[in-house]
């Protein structure tokens, strides 16, 4: 199945599920942000503000990340928001690609007066923006947790392992070509309406983590195996697949000198809605590496 396809399937499942937070904000608003107007809600107190980016067609705003931001906001102010065309931010203008997505973020926290150090937490696709962000504003991020990430090379990879100049596919095969080739060509054909094909550039031109702490938090069963090709498969696509995605793994789990690894217990993608004490547990090994320093 399309990653994309699968992950919005997972996305519409949850949004029927209703969570609720018994804590009220500190900060509840929309700030017009380059004429754009984005939703930020921040709880609690204290340093470092720890920055939730949510995942691929997911609003800060929808209540999800409920368990985690009870507990995080006894002791430190936790924000999430909601990038422009989610939730109850407005709709993009002109270009958005995750550089444009940085950098409004940036500006939304300072309009919301929340200062850095920053402790950016990523989920899922979530991992992008955060990966500009570094880059743009290293000096600004003492800390990095991604929850299930996307890969960096996810976009590029999509599309590079097909070759239809050169191969022949089968309905079923071209159906997926297709499915993937028409949300990087035509941007209002993804769910967040992302350039994936500027995305994908400057994700590849931006600097790694250096010796930033950093987290990599994955559900038990995250990491793709491979193996052989199945049947409604190309088997040159599949291969190519397992290779393009074995390199984009390894240099994922090599952005920082200070990685750490670690597997939740649940199976499940969204970790912070089934296991959030897993969550709760690196971001604590994150707020002690940032005061040790």
């Amino acid at each position: 199945m399309n990653k994309f396809l699968f992950l919005t399937i997972a996305f519409a499942f949850l949004c029927s599920k209703v969570w609720a937070l018994e804590i009220a904000p500190s900060i509840a608003g929309k700030f017009n942000i380059d004429r754009v107007e984005l939703y930020i809600e921040c709880y609690g107190t204290g340093l470092p503000n720890i920055i939730v980016n949510t995942g691929f067609g997911g609003a800060g705003s929808d209540g999800r990340w409920s368990k985690v931001v009870t507990e995080v906001s006894k002791t430190n102010r936790i924000c999430l928001y909601d990038r422009a065309n989610l939730g109850k931010s407005d709709k993009s203008l002109d270009t958005y690609d995750v550089g444009v997505m940085a950098k409004q973020l940036q500006k939304l926290l300072v309009a919301a007066e929340v200062k850095p150090p920053y402790l950016m937490i990523g989920h899922s696709y979530g991992s992008y923006p955060i990966k500009i962000f570094r880059d743009l504003y290293p000096h600004q991020v003492d800390a990095i947790l991604l929850v299930d990430p996307s890969l960096y090379g996810m976009f590029y990879g999509n599309v590079a392992k097909w070759k239809p100049e050169s191969e022949q596919y089968d309905k079923t095969n071209l159906e997926r070509m297709n499915a993937e080739l028409d949300g990087w060509n035509n941007p209002a054909l993804n769910p967040e309406k992302i350039d994936m094909k500027s995305s994908a550039k400057l994700i590849k031109e931006s600097t790694d983590f250096e010796d930033t702490p950093f987290v990599l938090l994955w559900a038990a069963n995250a990491i793709w195996q491979g193996g052989e090709a199945p049947a409604d498969w190309h088997p040159n696509v599949w291969e190519r697949m397992k290779t393009l995605y074995a390199g984009d793994l390894a240099r994922m789990q090599s952005l920082s000198s200070q990685t750490k690894i670690v597997f939740a217990k649940t199976p499940e993608h969204f970790i912070h809605v089934y296991e959030p004490e897993a969550v709760l547990n690196e971001i604590n090994y994150l707020r002690n590496k940032i005061a040790s320093k």
